[in-house]
């Protein structure tokens, strides 16, 4: 009896189990059904251009996905109403201005009054602030200020802040220079980054804005930037002057440089001229010597030649003397006869001759004419 009533009770208890079971799977489906029906969105939210949205996850279940996820896709997004939920920021650049009095709205503060480092006060009429959020951080923006546009209210916390230590360094003198509050946008750009970057929101231009001071300090400002607008002038005028006197001495040295080179150029003609009329003289001179010197060795050798030829005509001549005179010799004293004979005789004949009679008287002959 013992072992069936305790068979009983754990055949019991096996129905009470698959009962309660029965009644869960129900009870879920109806909360599911109860959150669906009381959500806004039904399970479908839009991401439009211009949004990054996060979803969450509600319950510690890994099932209905990672605690936190960045949606920066655009379009439908759905999710499970009760267990998860969608924050939605908006990535477009967004302005804040400081103008005018008073706040209006999270996007139009009071005008930024600061105060230099010489104790002197200017301000900015119109100041303005452009940023936009990280869409990758959007998790820790929200986690940090909340969801919607609370993220508006950390920029303007920290820029009124980070912008007048960025001037307030200056006295007035130093922010009248354009270039000064160009310099001083610039680091107010750097500090509010570093400030704002790790929490998902990048400053990305701050137009470096004009300052305006009191009417004295104003007065002062425009005198000095009256003298140094004329201290600009004299030195272009200066530079214009400066540029002139180079500008002339150019000139002069371009002259000066053209005649130098025109005289150059007329001495290295008349150099050349001179050097070629040398050439012409040497080649003249040679030729001539050339020619006189063929002409003196042609006569040299004809005149030898003729002597050499004379000599053995005179040698011939007067071996043949010298044999007619051995040959006249050798005929003995009957050769000057028949000589005579040739050569006398024959004169005899045209001479004509009168009996000489003596002087009666010496004649004087050195009176008598010369024959």
């Amino acid at each position: 009896m013992a072992e069936g009533g305790a068979a009983r009770r754990f055949l019991g208890g096996l129905g009470a189990g698959k009962r309660w079971r029965a009644f869960i799977l129900p009870g879920l489906a109806l909360l599911v059904i109860l959150s669906w029906v009381i959500s806004d969105g039904a399970g479908v939210v839009e991401v439009e251009p211009g949004e990054v949205a996060v979803l969450y996850n509600n319950t510690p279940l890994a099932i209905f996905g990672e605690p936190s996820r960045v949606i920066t896709e655009q379009g439908a997004l759905t999710f499970i109403p009760g267990f998860q939920r969608v924050e939605k920021l908006e990535i477009r650049p967004q302005i804040l201005v400081m103008e005018g009095p008073e706040n209006t709205d999270l996007d139009h503060v009071q005008a930024l009054t600061v105060r230099a480092n010489d104790g002197s006060n200017f301000y900015f009429g119109k100041l303005e602030i452009h940023y936009q959020i990280i869409p990758s951080m959007a998790v820790e923006l929200v986690r940090t200020v909340g969801p919607g546009t609370a993220y508006k209210t950390l920029v303007r916390m920290h820029a009124r802040e980070v912008l007048r230590d960025a001037f307030g360094q200056y006295s007035f003198l130093e922010v009248a220079n354009p270039a000064t509050y160009g310099q001083a946008t610039s680091a107010a750009k750097e500090a509010l980054n570093e400030r704002l970057a790790p929490l998902g929101i990048e400053v990305t231009n701050i137009p470096p804005p004009k300052p305006t001071f009191d009417d004295r300090v104003e007065h002062a400002i425009e005198e000095r930037q009256n003298a140094e607008q004329e201290i600009e002038v004299q030195a272009e005028r200066r530079e214009k002057l400066a540029q002139e006197e180079g500008r002339k001495i150019q000139q002069v040295e371009q002259a000066k440089n053209q005649e130098y080179q025109q005289l150059v150029a007329e001495l290295e003609a008349k150099r050349q001229q001179a050097v070629n009329a040398r050439i012409a003289t040497t080649r003249e001179a040679d030729l001539y010597f050339i020619q006189r010197d063929a002409e003196a060795t042609a006569y040299k050798e004809e005149k030898v030649t003729r002597a050499k030829a004379n000599e053995v005509a005179y040698q011939k001549e007067a071996e043949a003397l010298a044999a007619k005179i051995r040959a006249i010799g050798e005929q003995g004293a009957a050769v000057l006869d028949r000589v005579i004979a040739e050569q006398v005789f024959p004169q005899l004949e045209r001479v004509s001759a009168t009996p000489i009679a003596e002087p009666s008287s010496p004649i004087d002959i050195r009176y008598l004419d010369k024959p």
